[in-house]
């Protein structure tokens, strides 16, 4: 089966830098980003197609020509449509755990995923993590080197993040952060195979 990835220049109507937010849940993070930063574009991938609908009439009513949101399954589209060494950073804040047994398979702590993500970071491009679950951040930690990601120590919150609604109601069990780097010159990692 051939593959066509998305063209980042047709999605935006410019070559500015590309970071993508997994989960953005209302939008909040996806949209102060989108403000603070005009010259960077912003791709969001949410399951539920009516919250992805409500941020883009967010990013609309506030002219924020840098913001697109889908309705998906992250996994599927970052593997199918999102092209080698092409996004900045990776947001991946307070996931759905998906702690029963029966959805282990809804899990973003996959092997195969932590390679996509490893294959469409550009050299030097991030990973930003924060969960309120230590156990979720290190699942994260082992898949994500795995891929060749390097973790980065002291993470904190990028510059300027505000917190989220969900944020702020865990704020008790106490917020994790992590953060991943590929490396600058390591080349196209491996294909991703199927298993």
């Amino acid at each position: 089966m051939s593959v066509t990835r998305v063209s980042w220049a047709a999605v935006f109507g410019d070559d500015g830098p590309v970071e993508v937010e997994i989960g953005p849940g209302r939008g909040e993070l996806l949209l102060a980003f989108a403000t603070a930063a005009p010259a960077t574009n912003f791709f969001a991938i949410e399951r539920a197609a009516h919250v992805a609908a409500a941020i883009m009439e967010k990013a609309a009513a506030r002219w924020l020509a840098n913001v697109r949101v889908v309705a998906g399954d992250a996994r599927c589209i970052i593997a199918r449509l999102v092209p080698d060494a092409s996004v900045a950073a990776y947001h991946v804040y307070f996931p759905d755990p998906w702690p029963k047994t029966q959805h282990r398979a809804r899990r973003l702590t996959d092997p195969r995923f932590a390679a996509e993500l490893a294959r469409t970071l550009t050299g030097g491009g991030t990973v930003h993590l924060a969960s309120d679950l230590r156990p979720l951040i290190d699942d994260f930690t082992a898949v994500l080197a795995t891929a060749g990601l390097v973790p980065q120590t002291g993470a904190t919150p990028p510059a300027g993040r505000p917190t989220t609604a969900f944020e702020r109601k865990y704020a008790r069990a106490g917020t994790h952060y992590a953060r991943f780097v590929r490396p600058r010159g390591t080349g196209a990692p491996a294909p991703v195979r199927a298993g």
